[in-house]
């Protein structure tokens, strides 16, 4: 059958609006998908640059032994250093003898709770008959805090601790026995024994 001569235009017309409508639907949809994905978009704001973390974690500030306001200093460290009054109250009798004072003595009327200066690991725990229970922290840079007179230990030896975290509960004992219930508190660095105020509150990398 021979076709008319207006039949190819019709079909290339028709083709041609075949095609034509089809990519108009085609791009519709995509721009709709397009849209949406733009509209689940979270826009990041530069508050996640300003709450970024130093890498180096910053040196912990040493805390005081205690976390009671009524506790006071009944005896200091005895420093060559100090005016002859604080060298006064840095000295012990005891039993005929006077000694001086390698630490802080810690006093309160009742029994306070004894805290970690600092992050470390408890590696003594022992009970002399005459300073009574006494537990030893080790620290970073060769600090070692030492607790003595302690009526109550609440820790183990070779545990884990966390600055500010309980250790114990003060006492008395028989050297320091006129200050009554108190807390006898030492500080050493490298094997020497220093003053805790002078490292009370401070860093570890400042001293």
């Amino acid at each position: 059958m021979k076709l008319k001569p207006f039949v190819f235009p019709v079909l290339y017309l028709s083709l041609i609006f075949t095609v034509v409508v089809g990519l108009y639907f085609t791009s519709k949809t995509l721009k709709t998908e397009v849209d949406d994905s733009l509209n689940n978009i979270t826009y990041v704001s530069n508050t996640i640059l300003d709450n970024t973390l130093p890498v180096n974690k910053v040196d912990d500030v040493i805390i005081n032994p205690y976390t009671s306001d009524d506790v006071k200093i009944a005896r200091y460290f005895y420093n060559l250093e100090d005016d002859v009054d604080r060298q006064k109250e840095s000295i012990i009798y005891y039993n005929g003898t006077y000694m001086q004072s390698s630490g802080i003595d810690y006093v309160k009327n009742d029994s306070f709770d004894v805290v970690s200066i600092l992050d470390g690991t408890i590696i003594d725990i022992k009970e002399d008959e005459m300073l009574g229970k006494i537990v030893e922290i080790k620290h970073n840079n060769e600090l070692v805090s030492s607790y003595t007179g302690l009526s109550i230990v609440n820790v183990q030896k070779g545990e884990n601790i966390t600055k500010g975290m309980k250790i114990g509960v003060s006492g008395t004992n028989k050297v320091n026995e006129s200050l009554g219930n108190h807390l006898h508190f030492e500080i050493y660095q490298n094997g020497v024994n220093i003053d805790p105020l002078k490292v009370l509150g401070k860093k570890i990398g400042d001293f």
